[in-house]
Order: C-alpha cells, then structure tokens, then sequence
C-alpha cells in the first residue's frame, strides 16, 4: 500500500472517529440543558480530551502548531503556578462549544438548500453593474449571518472570473466586510459564542441591537468611502435580497427573544432552540431535502476539527491566565478603572486587530481579553464591554492574515494570495474602529 493511499486512510478514520466522538459531545451538551442537570454532560470529559487529541492528529500542520504553542503556554504556567486543576477547568469550560459549532454545521446545511437562499441568490445575478458592489455588500452580510465563510460561494459565482483582478478584489472585499460585520449581532457567529457567555447577565437582545446599530453604521461608512455606484445600487440590492429577510431575521428573533422569555443563556438557547427550527422546516421538505441536510451535516463534522481544537485551547489559556497570580495584579488596575474606559477599548480593539494582522487569530486574542476583563468587576460597561469583543472579532477577521473568511473569499474570488490582507479593507477597519470605540465609549459613559 502506497504512503499517499495509507495517509488517506488513515484520515478518513481519524475523521470518522472525530465525527463520532462529537456527537457524543452534542447529545451530552444537549442532555445537560434539556434536563438542567450538569451531570449529564460531566462524564463527557473524557470525550473531549479524545475528541482534542483525534483533532491534533487530523489537522492542517499549521493549525497543530497554533494549537501546541497556545497549549504550552497553559500547561508551564498551570504547572508554575501548582495548580494542575486549572486546566481542568479550562475544558470543562470548553465543553459547551463541540455542541454549538455542531449546531452551525447543521444551520448551514439546512440554509444551503432553503428556497429563500436560492430565490436571493437567483435575483442577485440579474442585478445591474450599478447595483453590484451594495448586493456584494448586503449579501454578504445576510447570506454571512447564517453561512458565515460560506456565503462566498454564493457570490463568486455572479462575478466573471475573466473580470480584472482590480475588480474581482473590490468586490471580494465588499462580500468579506459584509460577511464579517454580520458577526456583530448574528448568534451563529463562535465570537458570539465566546463574547456572551463571559457575560451572562446581560441581555441578549442589547447586545444584538447594538450590534445592528454598528452593522448600520458600518454601511453608511462604506456608501460614504465607495463613490462608484454603491449608494445607487442599494435598494435594488434590498430588493434582490429580500427572500431572506424573513427566515434570516426570523431565526435571529427567535433565538433574542427565548433568551429574553426563558431566561437562558444566548449559547444556551441557540443549543436548544436551533435543532427544533431546522427539524420542524426538514418536516415540510421532501425526504430527498431532510436526508440530503442530514448528509452535508455528517460529512461537515468531519471538518470541524481544526476549528474545535483552537477554541478549546485558547478557552484553557484563557482560564489558566485569569486564574494565574501574576495576571489578576496585572489586570487589577483594569477593574479598578484606573484606565479611562474610551482609551481600554481603543487600545484592545487596536492590539486585537493588529495581531490578527500578524497571525494570531481573534479566536484567541477576543477569548483571553473576556476572560480577564470579566474576572472582577467590569472596567467597563458590559455592552461596551460585549461591543469591545465582536468588534475586535469582526474587524480583526476581516483583515486577519490566518482568517477563514479572509482565506475562503480569497480562494472563490480567484485572488492571488495576500490580496485582501489587509487590502482594501484596510482603510475601513481603521475608520469604522475609530467610530466602533467612539460609540462603545458613548455606551460605557451612560452606564
């Protein structure tokens, strides 16, 4: 047997395995809200730490890297500080997150093929030149709040490939800001994930409408900086958009209000309540439609590892840090506010975007910043506060060198690599963050 045949096989088992042991992650999590009994999930422990070491095997060889060196860190300073347990902790507060990106695997694959997504997709190809760059932009962002990285591969598609390079980068970036933006309010983006669940007190529906009202701001931004047709074409592309309106909003609705009636927790509920939806519409769908989404979900989980092994690691840095001694006398003048709160969230949303640009993804660096920002009381306001990590989150994937979406739009778009990194987006992170902090400083002010 050749070494290329033996490695395929091998990764298909590895994958296999994965697939396996992340459903038992998913029924676990599941069975823990349904029952509010954190026992249920308990004895899943054993399963992540299986389901982390499978994913360290099948992963990319840059990933493994990252994951091993945000590791080590953990694991000298869990040891320095004699407090093994630490880590401990740190998975058990990862163990939420196997089920949710489960969950967005399951919305995608039913979003793929819900008629509203074709119907948009269908009127967006018969928009006008003028109305080009608003449809990539709104389409973006509203085929992104529920694909994310996988709207691309509904709007490369309406570009000639034979366009120039000039042309296809515009549009390119237009789609990747608008994709990434829609993380500033959608709850099927990990930033939410990770942001809300440090702050669970405060309402999910305040975090969404200051995410919309950023999200708004945002657009009016890129109508201003784009004189070439953008404002012109927006309310075609409103009008090309609409079918998704309803199920894209419905859904967003759905999941802020039975957060705010029952209670839970927005991850919580995004758990919960995201099965029920999709299998109450795989009901009405014909059989071919309802195996078809429980297909591209099964293959799709095979792929989520790369993803689940980052998260779960920068959640245990992200514990061992706060827990560690040296950290708290570090962040004490934080929670003190001794720092006035418009230069914190200008220099972390700065310091987030930057090292993004140099590789280190958003995933690690908005996880560590909650997590030792909320350990203590808040240095400032908690919407500022949520606004600070799905800002730094949208702006710091928009541009990043190691981002997904940045890499996926690259790749539909037929783009050279580093050709939207930072490039033509670089300008409006700049400004649109200056005007993120401005309000986020207005919000912490009237707390």
């Amino acid at each position: 047997m050749s070494g290329d045949s033996l490695a395929g096989r091998s990764g298909r088992v590895l994958a296999g395995l994965g697939r396996g042991l992340l459903l038992l992650l998913w029924a676990a999590e599941l069975g823990g809200l349904a029952t509010g009994s954190p026992a249920v999930a308990g004895p899943a422990l054993p399963v992540l730490a299986a389901y982390g070491l499978v994913a360290l095997l099948a992963v990319r060889p840059g990933a493994r890297r990252l994951a091993l060196l945000l590791f080590a860190p953990a694991l000298l300073l869990a040891v320095a500080e004699g407090r093994p347990g630490l880590l401990l902790d740190g998975l058990h507060q990862a163990m939420v997150y196997p089920a949710f990106l489960a969950t967005i695997v399951l919305v995608r694959a039913a979003a793929s093929v819900h008629p509203a997504v074709a119907r948009a997709h269908e009127r967006t190809l018969l928009l006008p030149p003028a109305a080009r760059a608003a449809g990539f932009l709104v389409g973006g962002h509203l085929f992104g709040a529920v694909l994310t990285a996988g709207s691309f591969a509904l709007l490369a598609p309406l570009l000639d490939r034979r366009a120039p390079e000039a042309e296809r980068a515009r549009l390119a970036s237009l789609a990747l800001r608008g994709s990434c933006l829609a993380a500033l309010w959608s709850p099927f983006f990990v930033g939410m994930a990770l942001v809300t669940r440090h702050l669970p007190s405060l309402p999910l529906w305040q975090v969404a409408i200051t995410g919309l009202a950023l999200s708004g701001l945002a657009l009016l931004l890129t109508l201003g900086l784009d004189a070439r047709g953008a404002g012109a074409g927006l309310l075609p592309a409103l009008v090309a958009l609409r079918p998704l309106f309803l199920p894209v909003g419905g859904a967003a609705a759905v999941i802020v209000l039975g957060s705010g009636l029952t209670g839970l927790r927005s991850l919580e509920t995004v758990l919960l309540a995201t099965p029920v939806l999709v299998g109450l519409w795989l009901l009405g769908r014909p059989r071919a439609v309802a195996m078809g989404v429980l297909g591209r979900t099964w293959a799709d989980l095979g792929r989520l590892g790369e993803e689940m092994l980052l998260v779960g690691v920068v959640t245990v840095l992200g514990r061992v840090l706060v827990g560690a001694s040296w950290t708290a006398a570090f962040a004490a003048p934080l929670h003190a506010g001794l720092v006035p709160g418009g230069v914190l969230l200008g220099g972390l949303l700065a310091l987030i975007v930057l090292l993004a640009v140099a590789g280190l993804h958003p995933l690690a660096t908005v996880a560590i910043t909650m997590a030792l920002l909320t350990d203590g009381p808040p240095p400032v306001a908690p919407i500022a506060l949520a606004g600070l990590g799905l800002s730094g989150w949208a702006l710091g994937t928009m541009v990043g060198s190691t981002s997904l979406s940045l890499l996926v739009a690259r790749t539909s778009f037929g783009l050279p690599a580093r050709a939207l990194s930072p490039g033509p987006n670089g300008r409006f992170v700049l400004l649109f963050g200056a005007v993120s902090v401005a309000v986020l400083a207005v919000l912490d002010a009237l707390r």
